[in-house]
């Protein structure tokens, strides 16, 4: 879906709701707690709605968002992909994960919050506060997807400063969540060697690359033992409960819930996410996670002869490179 088709059955909706134009502005100005002539731009569709500011309209409305999107369709799906072209950011982009940022900082005020997530890649919750792995991360992305300019060397790809920073703070934000939940794939390490590997083959990544990738997977595998070892993050204390699955899993998928806001995510492309915003998307992946942990094994403050064999083993995977 556009984002102006969102924009559009958003303002088609609120029209049936309150058809008078005025006083729509009027309850827009007290929800978003913005000033008239912002409102009228939005209205008019001058300036989009951001997804946080369709995210807040419709919750104090009940409002359902999921019908909203699918207002003029006869089906129902429940997951919407925003795509972001990282290589080319514009505003809209920016205010996409500066809106996100805003939702997981409002977690420091809800002492219920959660995350958790079941992967087979690192997860960016983790390696944004490691600027090489970021950037990896990037250019695979634009390796896959980025047409033509897919042979860019990893030494050449330039990230913007500013998304560097929308990194940096989502990683200290979701510090502040009340309670986290990981359940890695145990290739997880592997999966990564191998595709490095590959890149070197190609001569996409250098020696000299793979040496500052290799020192930053290192200090992320310390970051991350000693959230096992703590069972909680350093920055804040927060608890954390880290498993490792025995068998393979197949996609990423994530659930969030702060303050009576309830999403469900699967990860796509790398980078992109199909998000959920509906309470039976939400309890049916939040069972699937809470579900493996009958086929894996907890690392956070117990199994301390299996946590300190899996972070060994993923060093010597480490060291192949």
């Amino acid at each position: 879906m556009k984002w102006n088709d969102m924009h559009n059955f958003l303002i088609a909706a609120l029209e049936k709701k309150i058809p008078e134009k005025a006083k729509l502005a009027d309850v827009l100005s007290d929800i978003l707690c913005m000033e008239k002539g912002a409102v009228y731009r939005r209205i008019r569709g001058e300036v989009p709605f951001s997804f946080f500011e369709i995210v807040n309209i419709t919750e104090k409305l009940n409002m359902s968002l999921d019908s909203l999107v699918h207002a003029n369709s006869m089906r129902t799906d429940r997951f919407v992909l925003k795509l972001i072209e990282y290589t080319e950011l514009n505003d809209i982009d920016y205010t996409h994960w500066d809106d996100y940022n805003e939702l997981i900082d409002s977690a420091k005020n809800d002492s219920k919050s959660e995350i958790a997530e079941s992967l087979n890649v690192l997860p960016i919750s983790i390696y944004s506060k490691f600027d090489t792995l970021s950037r990896y991360y990037l250019f695979k992305w634009q390796y896959l997807f980025n047409g033509t300019k897919s042979r860019l060397p990893y030494r050449d790809l330039v990230i913007p400063e500013r998304l560097y920073r929308i990194y940096q703070t989502y990683f200290e934000k979701t510090r502040n969540i009340a309670n986290t939940l990981y359940v890695w794939d145990h290739l997880i390490f592997q999966y990564l060697v191998t595709d490095i590997k590959y890149f070197s083959s190609i001569n996409l990544v250098t020696s000299n690359d793979i040496r500052q990738i290799k020192e930053e997977l290192f200090a992320f595998l310390d970051y991350t033992e000693k959230i096992a070892i703590n069972g909680c993050f350093e920055e804040t204390g927060k608890p954390v409960q880290f498993y490792i699955s025995d068998i393979n899993l197949e996609a990423d998928y994530s659930y969030i819930r702060i303050n009576d806001l309830y999403i469900s995510l699967v990860r796509t492309f790398i980078l992109y996410s199909g998000a959920s915003l509906d309470r039976d998307s939400y309890e049916k992946t939040k069972a699937w996670i809470q579900s493996l942990k009958k086929s894996s094994t907890l690392v956070t403050q117990s199994g301390t002869m299996l946590r300190a064999h899996f972070f060994e083993k993923q060093r010597n995977i480490i060291s192949e490179l």
